[in-house]
């Protein structure tokens, strides 16, 4: 009974504090004010859209007096809100340090391709359009010709994503041209020809034969041999000698 009696005691000082240290550190917490400004931009060395100082500008335009005020007057909600609407911001999320700075970390939008429409844009990787930036330019797969919404949506995003998402087409195709047919031109790095590929029916299985003819033909023949490989025959590629 009295070890009994002796665990409840010990149970009770300990929840009491606890609860005790717990209203020390959030009174100490909520006396904090900020002295500085963090921003982190996640993959900030591959790619330039957003600056430092382009999300200082936004905080400090809310908030001209932020140093020195109680982190209780700061709405992180709000700041986050109008950090999003950066359009090469994907995400932004605003906290606090216990030393007392203004932490904001921010995940850039990763464009997939460019579309070389109007003024050009980007594609990023939900297929949402993203404008080009006066301050970065991303090497990303390069889309021209006939590109409207609705290509986009029923065929050009997924082939490019099958594209981008193959190591070896990744580093190969560089440009794509799309006719007033929904055909399609390939550019390759490598190689002086331009890949007549026709629409995206059996998309996969011509890139197959492609690829066949890149790693077994172009091998014993040489890759500048040819000016242009038509793949629109089903049961054959077509290549034209240069002249």
């Amino acid at each position: 009974m009295l070890k009994k009696i002796t665990n409840i005691l010990l149970w009770v000082l300990i929840i009491g504090y606890l609860m005790v240290s717990f209203s020390f550190v959030t009174e100490k917490k909520n006396q904090l004010t900020y002295t500085d400004i963090k921003v982190n931009v996640v993959d900030s060395l591959n790619s330039g859209f957003v600056s430092e100082s382009d999300v200082e500008k936004i905080i400090k335009k809310k908030y001209p007096r932020w140093k020195g005020e109680s982190i209780l007057n700061i709405n992180k909600e709000v700041l986050e809100d109008n950090i999003d609407k950066i359009p090469f911001v994907k995400k932004a999320e605003v906290y606090h340090a216990l030393n007392g700075k203004l932490v904001i970390d921010i995940q850039q939008r990763k464009p997939i391709v460019r579309i070389l429409s109007a003024k050009g844009y980007y594609l990023d990787m939900e297929g949402n359009k993203m404008p080009l930036s006066n301050k970065f330019t991303s090497r990303v797969l390069v889309v021209s010709g006939v590109v409207t919404d609705q290509l986009i949506k029923e065929e050009l995003y997924e082939l490019v994503n099958f594209i981008i998402n193959d190591e070896f087409w990744k580093s190969q195709i560089t440009q794509i041209y799309v006719n007033n047919n929904r055909e399609y031109i390939l550019i390759p790095r490598v190689g002086a020809q331009k890949i007549d590929f026709g629409g995206i029916d059996h998309y996969k299985r011509k890139f197959k034969k492609l690829y066949a003819l890149y790693t077994e033909g172009f091998s014993k023949t040489g890759w500048n041999k040819y000016n242009r490989i038509n793949l629109k025959y089903e049961n054959q590629v077509v290549c034209t000698k240069k002249k």
